[in-house]
């Protein structure tokens, strides 16, 4: 059958999948409540001293797990747990990549877009 003989639903069809977004197209970005993510940095910063057994004065929101704190992996995965405990959350770790862990602000960023409630 030629293709202008096609069903008019045929050709409608193949219409709406050219409309589709394409897979470049960055995803939509649900906005973040500010109390959340303060909860979250808060948690971060009460978990930490716990982790490393040292007091903080002060935890500067780039600070480096890695670089200003002598962390390792395991002790990545002792902050992430320990946050879940504290503050009754769940974190999605499998999409976990190191620049999420890399900082306080890019771990607490993680954690808000990463997390369910454990209600």
């Amino acid at each position: 059958m030629p293709e202008s003989a096609l069903p008019a639903t045929e050709s409608v069809a193949t219409e709406s999948v050219a409309t589709e977004p394409s897979a470049a197209e960055p995803p939509v970005v649900e906005p973040v409540d500010p109390g959340v993510r303060e909860r979250i940095r808060r948690g971060v910063e009460e978990v930490l001293p716990r982790v490393l057994g040292v007091q903080l004065a002060d935890i500067p929101a780039n600070a480096c797990f890695f670089d200003d704190y002598g962390l390792t992996s395991s002790g990545i995965v002792d902050l992430v747990l320990d946050i879940e405990e504290t503050l009754a959350i769940q974190v999605d770790v499998e999409h976990l990549v190191i620049d999420d862990i890399r900082t306080v602000d890019s771990l607490t960023d993680y954690v808000v877009g990463h997390h369910v409630d454990e209600d």
